[in-house]
């Protein structure tokens, strides 16, 4: 067996190059982010008479087949719209191995984006920007300024939690309750420039800015959305899973115009399917960044990229497959 790592800008692109270098009875040994960026792909293949890096002849078609059936009742049980669906698995043809998380990852790559949310929960403070979270009311963002902010806190990082939840019966107290606990200051902001003004002063340390829950569609709430974003420069948009497509995609294109620039997901926990997630990045062309999926204050949104959705994609825990899987271990145990 000889090894071999591809690297390119996307795992798309290491994928490619596994392929044409290795033909499609190559191994995926592992996948990784590269030191230098991008992605790095090591491969394996059994066949000592081919020296690595020979182009080999693409194997039978029956070669992936069985990761490529596995994709395929995924995309079905997650309900993803048929125009999608068929984009996805012609790319999952190309890339097809034995490996179904990596090819339906490699899928992905192609027709989705992906920024996801690491500093300072990564531990790296270059290019941090504070962290505004706007959206609809009851999509999940004052947990998830709790969450991120917990994640800073324990990473030893000074953070500061800002709110503009003001009118909202509740809301402060939510968050307060929290930045109590965590021993941090919670900041209330009326106005977008006191916003300007106590973020330019906190540069060095993570801000978490939980914002009130707005109507995209009433003009004077937008405004003052708009305002709150312009104040900051960017905000990522907070959607809960389990919307209906049609409606999730006219509030993100709105979003979208006010300053938004990326998705984060909740109650990933509370949904089955996701096929109208998968149909809201592809169509409002937002990059996912990360996904909630419990309501523990101690378990931050996870970082998005093409094999963590893969995953969700073809097991999602307490999925009625990862049920029926359970089951079966446990009868057979008995």
């Amino acid at each position: 067996m000889r090894l071999k790592s591809f690297h390119g800008a996307t795992l798309t692109d290491a994928m490619r190059g596994v392929r044409e270098a290795l033909g499609e009875n190559a191994i995926i040994v592992a996948t990784r982010e590269d030191e230098t960026g991008g992605v790095r792909v090591t491969a394996a293949i059994d066949d000592p008479q081919t020296p690595v890096g020979e182009t080999r002849p693409l194997a039978q078609p029956q070669s992936g087949s069985e990761a490529l059936e596995k994709i395929a009742e995924a995309i079905t049980r997650h309900q993803v719209p048929s125009h999608l669906a068929e984009k996805l698995m012609a790319s999952a043809t190309q890339f097809a191995g034995d490996d179904p998380i990596l090819t339906l990852g490699a899928a992905i790559d192609t027709h989705f984006k992906f920024d996801p949310i690491t500093a300072p929960l990564s531990g790296d403070k270059t290019g941090y920007h504070p962290l505004l979270l706007v959206g609809p009311c009851g999509a999940g963002k004052t947990l998830c300024t709790a969450k991120f902010a917990t994640q800073a806190t324990l990473a030893k990082y000074k953070a500061t939690v800002i709110s503009t939840d003001l009118e909202r019966a509740g809301g402060m107290e939510q968050l307060a309750a929290f930045t109590r606990l965590l021993k941090l200051n919670l900041v209330e902001i009326e106005d977008w420039h006191a916003l300007r003004d106590i973020v330019s002063m906190q540069k060095g340390n993570p801000v978490f800015i939980d914002t009130a829950g707005h109507n995209p569609f009433n003009a004077v709430e937008r405004e003052a959305t708009r305002e709150f974003i312009s104040a900051v420069g960017t905000a990522t948009l907070v959607l809960q899973a389990g919307l209906d497509a049609a409606e999730a995609i006219d509030v993100a294109y709105e979003y979208r115009g006010l300053g938004a620039t990326r998705l984060l997901v909740t109650r990933l926990d509370t949904v089955r399917r996701i096929g109208s997630l998968l149909r809201l990045a592809y169509e409002c062309r937002m990059p996912l960044c990360n996904y909630s999926a419990s309501a523990k204050v101690t378990e931050p949104p996870q970082p998005l990229n093409p094999v963590a959705l893969a995953r969700l994609i073809l097991k999602i825990p307490g999925s009625s497959a990862a049920v029926e899987e359970e089951a079966e271990a446990r009868r057979a145990v008995i």
